[in-house]
């Protein structure tokens, strides 16, 4: 299966956001432990998905330019006939 452009970059994207969230986060965890409560392990969770969810925001981004750019091509396209 050949992934698209579009779809290339938000997997890069994911992972840079991801990744660099998620290794402090577990290089902490393995420094103090587990949270002991449920406020501290948000503390932990939240930057994680905060990357998460400016990855998917960024895959958004890029599947409208995609498409935008696909139907400025078909417009012009039609013009040129």
């Amino acid at each position: 299966m050949k992934l698209k452009d579009w779809q290339i970059r938000a997997l890069k994207t994911f992972v840079q956001a991801f990744g660099g969230v998620l290794v402090p986060e577990i290089v902490m965890i393995l420094t103090n432990g587990l949270p002991e409560n449920w406020s501290k392990l948000w503390a932990v969770l939240c930057p994680v998905l905060c990357a998460a969810l400016a990855a998917g925001i960024s895959a958004a981004w890029n599947i409208i330019l995609e498409r935008l750019r696909t139907e400025d091509q078909a417009i012009g396209d039609k013009t040129e006939r």
